[in-house]
């Protein structure tokens, strides 16, 4: 909720969640969010999977270190 909030008052930041989604999404191999979907997307679908692929990036650094 709160990064809908912050794209109404920085709309250039969503551009940068799409694009980190974009990228993280094509690595997962996930084929249907690409730039043109996600601009799309509903801004709370757009924070909602930019936090899944960064929790999920971290968690496997997580592992890998460990």
């Amino acid at each position: 909720m709160l990064a809908q909030l912050k794209f109404m008052m920085k709309p250039e930041l969503r551009s940068e969640y799409e694009l980190y989604v974009s990228q993280h999404s094509a690595i997962a191999g996930y084929k249907t969010l690409v730039s043109s979907n996600l601009h799309q997307a509903s801004n709370l679908a757009v924070a909602n999977l930019y936090w899944y692929f960064k929790v999920r990036d971290e968690s496997e650094t997580e592992a890998i270190v460990a």
